[in-house]
């Protein structure tokens, strides 16, 4: 038997629990507007639904939630409670407990009911929340646990790594074995054997090889992923009054990953595999040649090493300063970038060039010192190792001259061996390299991981289903920096359906304030509740989806006309986006475009000018629609005409319901509120209507003139005499 009759029965359950349900299971983590659009757009009044397709979807569902993957069995017992159940043809409902009587609480789209469910076609699945390892509070720890999970394929190229260790010995032992029995015996069926042997040890090392490659590839892309995607992520989170002002800088230490993945995959395998084997080659040579060939080795392994570790904390420091000079060099050139209109007219390039040529040469004399002490370092190591070579051969002649305990085929295979003895300590420079540049990266990335995000200290942020428009803000405190003078805000209540204005003089404020109404900045002291609610216990999506801002400078993203205006928004059909440009005036500048909504917007968005930036911004407004319309200076860089247009489409779109925050200097948007917000760094100096702030305002002013002229005219007697005289 069907679960549902029809697609709207499966549409109706699927918004209740998404949506209103109040089991914390799904209320902690309500999908957005947006995202519930999303999750139901391919339910039409067409869809099939069968049962496989019911239970896929509701799979999915708790997929969204966090939820582990539904169980379905064909009888439930209190174990399994909360538990989702089918009832075919009544649909879905959420069992709650089992009653003293034996029959069960059950919550659905219809309320509370109870049920026998007894039937033989019902469908039961217990609800249960994913277990989620404890969130990443350092790069550190989210690098450890990406790579952890990439433990399996590392052992797998560590595996083939050992193989390859082992097969290299095949080299070693059959030239002992052609000198030591082929020659001498002229044994030419052995020295087949021993060429095919030694060929199909040569041919699954290169076997191994290849595979090992491609597993350190598999691993590096999927490491690659994971941090990409933590890291952007974490930035994308971290709360507008917390971001670095050095674009470039911190550009270049969110991709520094990279350094940090390269050195995990090829430490992991140096330190694990290539390097231990050193010491078990030393004792494959002590084993051929005996005690005395293996001191010769041994001796120049540890000079090796003393060489390479007496290098490394130059190679460290400046592989720091390296990092740092590039990162500088990145921040100056994004800033040299978007200023460059600024740079040329002020005549400040030869400026920016010089710091530019000295950031250069310092990058550049620290690349030469790594790569001369790096150099410096092999080329001791090799020199080293032939010295080695040289003293196993001459010691090695001397053994086989003088005793029976080495023969010359064992000679052969132990200068073979001391290679692979030496060899892995060349490697150690550029290891010290590597490592330098992944823990300058480390500590970049654990200055980002510790910025506060939104929603900082809330486990589980709040998506209430509908919030009010109206705020209200105590002993609000805020400053950019420790030791600059706070923001105030002592108290401000802002009722649902008010239309306000904030005046006040540059630097008083209003923007920051406009920005803490729109959760983008945090206050240090006090709070701002939205609809009783802190605004910083609302999750980010769902402010998003209530409250619409618009910046004093607005930003476009790359793309096309079209993605900047349904930015944040899906389900928007090309015809609902021409007629909110219709209303905005917009579409006049879409239809002379020859490609219309699919012209390319580039980076920065500097095809189109400051006024048809903030009108495409308003557009994306009115399509979005808030509750909350928080604007500043939205008609700054417009004309007279496009202004009064603006102010129409503005006092047609808002509702009476919607509540309005404008900050502005100029006289004729202030037709659109009934209240008016005065500021000045210390706080609100005036708030009331409209008029009767205006009116004060006219007389402050008036009596500021008239004080003007009078202070005037004491200050020119001979004007006063003048005056005096023409009356007479």
């Amino acid at each position: 038997m069907e679960l549902y009759k029809n697609a709207k029965q499966l549409e109706k359950d699927i918004e209740w629990l998404a949506q209103s349900c109040s089991l914390p299971h799904f209320a902690t983590s309500r999908l957005s507007k947006h995202e519930y659009d999303d999750f139901v757009k391919n339910l039409t009044s067409g869809t099939m639904v069968n049962n496989e397709f019911v239970t896929n979807y509701y799979e999915k569902l708790f997929n969204v939630h966090g939820l582990v993957k539904p169980k379905w069995t064909k009888k439930i017992n209190e174990e399994m409670l909360p538990a989702l159940a089918f009832v075919p043809g009544a649909g879905m409902c959420i069992v709650l407990e089992k009653t003293a009587n034996g029959r069960w609480k059950c919550d659905s789209v219809e309320g509370i009911k109870y049920h026998d469910l007894t039937a033989p076609d019902l469908l039961f699945s217990p609800i249960r929340v994913e277990r989620k390892p404890e969130a990443e509070k350092s790069a550190y720890e989210m690098f450890k646990q990406v790579a952890l999970r990439e433990k399996p394929r590392i052992v797998q190229a560590a595996v083939a790594t050992l193989s390859i260790n082992f097969l290299a010995l095949g080299t070693s032992f059959y030239s002992m074995q052609v000198y030591d029995r082929v020659i001498p015996t002229h044994g030419m069926s052995t020295l087949v054997a021993l060429s095919i042997g030694v060929f199909i040890a040569i041919l699954l090392e290169m076997i191994l090889k290849v595979a090992r490659s491609t597993i350190l590839d598999h691993s590096s892309v999927a490491m690659d992923k994971s941090y990409s995607h933590n890291i952007f992520d974490r930035f994308l989170k971290i709360r507008l009054d917390s971001l670095p002002q050095s674009i470039g800088t911190l550009s270049a230490q969110l991709q520094s990953y990279i350094a940090i993945r390269t050195f995990i995959s090829t430490a992991a395998l140096y330190f694990v595999i290539d390097f231990p084997f050193t010491l078990f080659f030393l004792a494959i040579i002590i084993m051929v040649g005996g005690f005395m060939m293996g001191i010769v080795p041994f001796v120049f392994f540890f000079l090796s090493l003393g060489a390479a570790f007496f290098f490394r904390d130059k190679i460290e420091f400046l592989t720091y300063q390296s990092v740092a000079a590039s990162n500088r060099k990145l921040g100056l050139l994004v800033e040299a970038v978007e200023a460059a209109e600024t740079l040329k007219a002020s005549g400040h390039s030869y400026a920016t060039l010089s710091r530019w040529n000295a950031l250069s040469e310092d990058a550049i004399h620290d690349d030469i010192s790594i790569r001369h002490y790096t150099e410096l370092s092999g080329y001791i190591a090799a020199f080293l190792q032939q010295l080695s070579y040289a003293g196993l051969v001459a010691m090695g002649a001397y053994m086989v001259s003088s005793t029976d305990s080495l023969t010359m085929g064992g000679l052969i295979a132990i200068t073979i061996l001391s290679g692979r003895v030496l060899a892995p300590l060349a490697m150690l420079p550029n290891l010290f390299v590597q490592w330098g540049r992944a823990k300058m990266s480390v500590k970049d990335l654990d200055r980002i991981y510790e910025l506060p995000r939104d929603n900082e200290g809330v486990e589980k942020p709040l998506s209430p289903a509908d919030i009010a428009p109206n705020y209200r803000c105590q002993a609000v405190k805020f400053s950019y920096a420790e030791g600059t003078p706070p923001i105030v805000l002592s108290n401000l209540t802002i009722n649902t359906g008010e239309k306000i204005a904030i005046l006040g003089v540059i630097g008083s404020g209003k923007s920051t304030i406009l920005k803490m109404l729109a959760g983008l900045y945090a206050p240090k002291e006090g709070q701002i509740l939205l609809d009783n609610i802190d605004i910083q216990q609302i999750a980010r999506d769902k402010l998003s989806d209530t409250i619409g801002y618009l910046s004093q400078s607005t930003k476009l993203i790359s793309g096309t006309l079209r993605d900047n205006l349904i930015l944040g928004l899906v389900g928007i059909e090309d015809k609902q986006i021409m007629e909110a440009a219709a209303k905005t005036g917009l579409s006049m500048l879409i239809n002379a475009l020859p490609k219309g909504l699919d012209t390319i917007v580039p980076e920065g968005g500097n095809s189109v000018s400051g006024g048809q930036k903030q009108l495409i911004a308003i557009t994306r407004m009115v399509l979005t629609n808030p509750k909350i319309w928080l604007l500043d200076e939205p008609t700054a860089n417009m004309d007279d005409v496009t202004e009064n247009k603006i102010m129409q489409i503005l006092s047609t779109s808002i509702t009476k319901e919607q509540t309005l925050v404008v900050v502005t200097h100029k006289p004729t948007l202030l037709r659109l509120v009934d209240r008016i917000i005065i500021m000045t760094p210390q706080g609100i100096v005036m708030d009331g209507p409209r008029d009767e702030i205006l009116g004060k305002i006219a007389n402050a002013q008036r009596l500021k003139q008239e004080a003007a002229q009078a202070a005037a005219q004491q200050n020119n007697p001979a004007s006063n005499n003048n005056e005096k005289e023409g009356q007479e």
